[in-house]
């Protein structure tokens, strides 16, 4: 009897631990990492890690995405360099919930070479959706891009939306192996805020964030929107990753935007809603692809990823300034670097457990 009891408390012990190992540690980052430092980067497939920071630098973990198919889930990998086109995939993006991370990459197999040029029917596309718990679905297996980039995708827990390439955004849901296009335009990081679907781009002349349709559309087709107020001034946007918060209680909605981008301002700026127009308030300079934040009171800490083709850094930037207050004279704290022959990409805060 005894001894019975004593496995069985055992027995819970080690179930709990491994239960508390999947999880995400809440208010953690997730920070998408191509390589393993074993090979160098370039237009051949790598392994594809989500690395989960806490918000001092300390790495947590590292969760490997799958290499070999695995019963429905297919392998994700992505190119470690691909002149013009790496720096747009690997994006990542939270459900509105908190709930699932999401992100999109290729069926294909370590070291296939020339993966952004793959035929689409040869290399599916992979959505990648892991939840608070760590577990990882990449049954999402789509014949879109064919010779183009992947970039981004969404969830809401059952509808997907993915984002890449210089043609097409598209809508389907988790598990399925078919998507329909809702608008004919291009698009990079894809997002959720406040039931309002957006999408950063780096083609046409409504800027570097747009609104898609009216709310979460999944047929087409849609109309593109740009933010009052920001203009690309002549020049191509290229938005990567972006993040809307609501500051100030005088002003419906959300109000405060930092977005990732070149083309315009080659940096993290900050926008402010002021009288239904979007002002800028200015930028920290640099080469930026991922970015998310956290809001205390007034108070917004950026979190970012530095771009680099054979290196980059995850860093943070605390915005005290608040509504409509300026953020140019602001510096970053670095928090993590790759490893030789390893790159971040996207960034987003971890999913939580429901």
């Amino acid at each position: 009897m005894k001894r019975t009891l004593l496995l069985s408390c055992l027995l819970a012990i080690v179930v709990r631990t491994a239960f508390s190992q999947t999880a995400f540690t809440p208010g953690s980052l997730s920070v998408l990492r191509v390589g393993d430092g074993a090979t160098a980067l370039g237009t051949a497939a790598l392994p594809v890690f989500i690395d989960e920071y806490a918000t001092n630098g300390t790495l947590i973990r590292s969760i490997a995405l799958p290499t070999a198919l695995a019963g429905k889930n297919k392998r994700l990998t992505l190119d470690g360099n691909t002149p013009g086109a790496s720096s747009y995939e690997g994006l990542l993006s939270l459900s509105q919930d908190a709930k699932k991370l999401s992100f999109a990459g290729y069926d294909a197999a370590v070291g296939t070479e020339a993966l952004v040029a793959s035929e689409s029917e040869e290399h599916n596309r992979v959505i990648a959706v892991i939840d608070g718990a760590g577990n990882i679905n990449t049954a999402t297996s789509l014949n879109i891009y064919p010779k183009v980039y992947v970039s981004g995708a969404v969830t809401d827990g059952n509808n997907v939306w993915v984002t890449g390439g210089n043609s097409n955004i598209y809508a389907t849901t988790i598990g399925s192996t078919s998507a329909n296009s809702i608008i004919a335009r291009s698009g990079r990081a894809i997002r959720i805020f406040k039931n309002q679907l957006y999408a950063s781009q780096s083609s046409g002349v409504a800027g570097p964030l747009v609104t898609i349709g009216d709310g979460l559309p999944t047929a087409g087709p849609q109309k593109a929107v740009a933010l009052p107020g920001i203009t690309i001034n002549g020049t191509s946007p290229t938005g990567r990753e972006f993040f809307l918060a609501d500051i100030d209680n005088a002003v419906p909605g959300c109000d405060v935007l930092y977005i990732a981008n070149s083309g315009i301002t080659d940096g993290i700026t900050k926008y402010s809603l002021v009288d239904g127009s979007w002002v800028s308030n200015g930028t920290v300079k640099g080469q930026y692809t991922g970015l998310t934040a956290t809001v205390s009171g007034k108070e917004v800490t950026v979190y970012g990823i530095k771009y680099g083709a054979t290196s980059s850094e995850l860093f943070k930037i605390v915005d005290n300034t608040g509504y409509n207050g300026s953020i140019s004279a602001l510096t970053r704290t670095v928090l993590a670097k790759t490893a030789a022959n390893m790159v971040f990409r996207g960034l987003s805060l971890s999913p939580q457990k429901p």
